[in-house]
């Protein structure tokens, strides 16, 4: 058999591509590695710990300062997601009504 080679002609392989923007800057990557930090930092604290402690459970290292830093970070993504929204996409307009035949 003959293998067949599919050609493609130039006007149909022609794309436009529209003008995409980041949805993150980098003032949110920033504030979203602080805030995954803080978390990490919230779980190794209450890790070591209770890891240490001879009676973790009255510990307040594991019952105040790492759930306060827990909070903190998983508000810190919550603020890094919605911080700036993108003002560059331009609004959209209501398209004008379309004249009928019946007023002529």
């Amino acid at each position: 058999m003959a293998s067949r080679k599919s050609r493609r002609s130039s006007s149909s392989a022609t794309v436009t591509r529209g003008v995409t923007t980041m949805p993150f800057d980098r003032q949110n990557y920033r504030l979203l590695l602080g805030a995954v930090g803080l978390i990490v930092l919230g779980y190794v604290l209450m890790l070591v710990d209770n890891a240490t402690n001879a009676n973790p459970v009255d510990s307040a290292l594991s019952l105040v300062v790492a759930p306060l830093l827990l909070l903190g970070g998983y508000l810190g993504v919550a603020a890094s997601v919605l911080w700036g929204v993108p003002k560059d996409v331009p609004p959209v307009a209501p398209e004008p009504p379309e004249a009928t035949a019946e007023t002529a």
